[in-house]
């Protein structure tokens, strides 16, 4: 049984990787399984040293990680470096840590190094870890643990260990790069530089393994940067650094302009308006959303991983209880981008999508009921073993059919609405008076700005009604206690009531002596805001008054 590691990250930025000679030789040396290791049989150990990164070395017994020992027949090697190679799919299953041991009897091992592994989606990646080490040893024991998802299986498709010849080059990588966005752009133009020398080559030009070269444009978020030299011995440096690129940059709301509207007819006491918005962003505009994690918004969809895992009809379920379905691919430029935003925000592994079988027996639908046709088929699927109604995408972007049996994290899909925080939906009943619309609009990065209109109901007066209210005022007006309102007019007033921009009813007045014209109420109670005085006389007229309590 492996012993259980627990490790201090040691990947930094600008550590140098050293290595000339590959110290594991597939034609001489045997690789032999360390601990609990369950291999099917063209997955064995010994893919692991034989330097063919089509095949690899596979574990279904995680728990205790993947782990193998080399007799270097009595050959005695100083190693100093670990090259690792990720293997052909499932990134879910990949070691995150490794500790390298070193013995001369081939039963007592000294720990020599331990290091943590960065999860990558990229397969048949190389990568270089360093480490001191001035021992020679005959023998060496990897171990690696961890997986970079939720996996009971761990898999690696190559490993060599390096010493140095003679004196291998220096390469010098620039420190961690930590940007904000330009302007506009879901990115930053990113340059950097890099050198190496070599005591007998000179100068060197390094090659970029891994990342993107200096003057494109890196994306939002985190990219690891691998950069290598080889010098004229063969020796080869490694050194890494990482570039943020943080989204700083707010939506623009692109709010309506306030609306006015009359009812349709006299003695309507609302109106139907519609309005739309049409805020942008630099990246993609999406709603937070309580226990999931945005991915992007496509075409107006608003995409989520789970960050819970559900069986699928759970998923189902869930995904209509959110308002909306377990999220619809529908082109292959759609798989590749949400593929990548889960493996962005560490969801390796397989995910839930909407297409299943579940009605009619080999006639896949989305859960959506959208008419797209497209599929990402991996070869021999979907095999339908064991009745298997459900499909999830896997890191390398294909799909493949499951039973109801397992449990996964699940891609929602919902329309994309800005978040409104006060106010009507368009299409609403506007009631009579001055309704204000809030929206929050949220960008990927959560970035937020408010968007706020008033859209504005007035009455539809008659003639008579028009002439009584142009006969009455109100004043002062904005007002603090006592509002007073004035007539011209000798016709008698009935009632006085006090509406909010809501329409909803604050305060009624009946019985109304005017004296001199004038007559005062008390709206002192009334909290600051827009009002609406509704005045109806006794021969049926009515005026309308708007007055701002201060």
């Amino acid at each position: 049984m492996k012993k259980k590691l627990h490790f201090t990250l040691l990947f930094l930025f600008s550590i140098a990787y050293t290595f000339a000679q590959g110290i594991f030789d597939d034609t001489i040396h045997t690789a032999v399984n360390f601990g609990s290791v369950n291999s099917p049989g063209g997955e064995a150990v010994q893919n692991v040293i034989d330097q063919n990164s089509s095949t690899k070395f596979l574990d279904f017994d995680a728990f205790d990680g993947i782990g193998f020992d080399v007799d270097l027949l009595g050959e005695s090697k100083t190693a100093v470096a670990i090259e690792i190679v990720t293997a052909n799919d499932a990134p879910e299953r990949d070691p995150t840590n490794y500790e390298i041991f070193g013995s001369n009897d081939g039963t007592n091992y000294t720990s020599i190094a331990t290091g943590n592994i960065p999860c990558v989606p990229d397969r048949f990646l190389s990568r270089t870890f360093s480490f001191t080490n001035t021992t020679g040893y005959t023998f060496y024991r990897v171990n690696f643990t961890g997986t970079c998802a939720a996996s009971t299986i761990n898999q690696i498709a190559d490993v060599q260990l390096f010493e140095t010849i003679g004196n291998a080059p220096i390469i010098t990588c620039p420190a961690n790069i930590d940007v904000n966005n330009d302007a506009g752009i879901c990115g930053a133009l990113i340059n950097y530089n890099l050198s190496a020398n070599d005591d007998e080559d000179g100068a060197l030009a390094p090659t970029i393994t891994s990342g993107l070269a200096s003057g494109e444009t890196f994306p939002v978020g985190v990219t690891e940067v691998f950069a290598s030299v080889t010098d004229s011995d063969n020796n080869t440096v490694s050194c890494s650094f990482t570039v943020t690129v943080t989204d700083n940059e707010n939506p623009v709301a692109n709010c309506p302009s306030n609306i006015t509207q009359m009812v349709a007819n006299s003695g309507d006491m609302s109106a139907v308006v519609n309005y739309s918005l049409s805020p942008t962003d630099n990246c993609d505009l999406i709603n937070p959303l309580t226990g999931f994690t945005p991915l992007a918004n496509i075409n107006n969809k608003a995409y989520y991983v789970s960050d819970a895992s559900f069986s699928p009809q759970d998923a189902f379920n869930d995904a209509l209880a959110q308002g909306g379905f377990v999220g619809t691919i529908r082109n292959n430029s759609d798989n590749d981008l949400l593929v990548n935003a889960i493996s962005l925000v560490g969801a390796a592994g397989d995910v839930l999508i909407g297409y299943n079988d579940i009605t009619t027996e080999g006639s896949f639908e989305w859960q959506s009921g959208d008419s797209s046709t497209y599929n990402n088929w991996n070869p021999g699927e979907p095999n339908n073993a064991g009745n298997e109604d459900y499909t999830v995408v896997q890191s390398s972007g294909g799909w493949n059919d499951v039973i109801n049996g397992g449990s996964y994290r699940y891609l929602l899909e919902i329309d994309y609405i800005p978040t409104q925080t006060a106010g009507l939906a368009s299409g609403s009943d506007f009631p009579i008076g001055t309704t204000t619309n809030t929206f929050q609009i949220t960008d990927i990065s959560g970035n937020s700005v408010p968007c706020s209109f008033d859209i504005t109901i007035e009455e539809n007066l008659s003639i008579d009604d028009n002439n009584l209210n142009s006969n009455i005022s109100l004043y002062p007006n904005p007002v603090n206690s006592i509002i007073t309102l004035q007539t011209n007019t000798s016709t008698s007033i009935d009632v006085v009531t006090i509406t909010d921009i809501n329409g909803r009813t604050l305060q009624v007045f009946t019985n109304i002596e005017f004296i001199a014209s004038e007559k005062q109420f008390n709206v002192s109670r009334l909290s600051q805001g827009i009002y609406i005085m509704s005045i109806r006389s006794k021969d049926g007229r009515k005026a309308l008054k708007k007055f701002i309590k201060r």
